[in-house]
């Protein structure tokens, strides 16, 4: 499967990542490796001296702050993590031991796909909070991403309740939301009928890969370009008005 947005948990011996800054959108959230700190708890050190002792049973936590690389901006992030040992084969094809090391918490959370500027704001906050969530849990992550589907089809008017055949006032599925709207945009629809997909694994607590996630933040991107950042729907309505002023002004 093949992905253009990568957003990796891990990395080896040190921080090397960069990340969209979330305030400007326009810089990169980096480590200051000065800022890195791994520590080993008292468990874990002991266990060194257990005659069974194997480096699978080392544990670490880490933290470290990220800054963005746009001056102006100069966004502070701190991110935190679990890490261990593990093995892989050196240069003269011996096996090493390196350390590795797993983000678990990543505050503010870097946007992990485009927004356009236009998006409807509770779109736009169900997408961050979900950014936010990736890092702890990528189920619950896909499930916001799930509730910022369901802001948007409320945005474009696609009903969310029905009265079924009691009078009752029922909620619609968002499979069948997504059919209704397939009606009069068809693209669109099927397109985030994949979101859904993924989304409902995260709803049902189910487990979510990383790269179904954001795969779906690929997709949903596109779609809220397309829908809210339509230059030619622009210009064609500027054109209209520049007519429509001038037209005004003629005797």
């Amino acid at each position: 499967m093949v992905v253009a947005i990568a957003a990796p948990k891990h990395f080896s011996d040190s921080p090397n990542f960069e990340y969209l800054c979330p305030h400007c959108g326009t810089g990169f959230l980096v480590p200051d490796q000065s800022t890195f700190k791994s520590t080993e708890p008292e468990y874990s050190r002991s266990a060194h001296s257990h005659e069974a002792f194997d480096f699978d049973w080392v544990t670490y936590r880490f933290s470290l702050i990220c800054r963005c690389t746009k001056k102006d901006c100069g966004e502070l992030a701190f991110v935190s993590g679990t890490g261990s040992v593990d093995q892989r084969y050196g240069d003269d094809g011996g096996p090493e031991y390196y350390d590795h090391f797993l983000i678990r918490s990543f505050f503010p959370a870097p946007r992990l796909c485009y927004i356009p500027t236009d998006t409807p704001k509770a779109v736009r906050e169900c997408l961050e909070k979900s950014f936010e969530l990736y890092w702890m849990d990528t189920a619950a992550a896909a499930n916001a991403l799930r509730a910022s589907l369901e802001a948007l089809l409320d945005e474009i008017r696609i009903p969310r309740f029905k009265k079924n055949h009691k009078g009752e006032t029922t909620y619609i599925k968002l499979h069948d939301r997504l059919e209704s709207w397939s009606v009069s945009d068809q693209d669109h629809a099927q397109l985030c009928m994949a979101l859904k997909e993924v989304g409902n694994l995260g709803s049902h607590g189910d487990s979510v890969q990383s790269k179904h996630y954001l795969g779906s933040l690929e997709i949903y991107s596109h779609v809220l370009k397309e829908l809210f950042e339509n230059n030619a729907a622009k210009m064609k309505e500027l054109a209209q008005s520049i007519r429509e002023e001038i037209k005004a002004r003629i005797p």
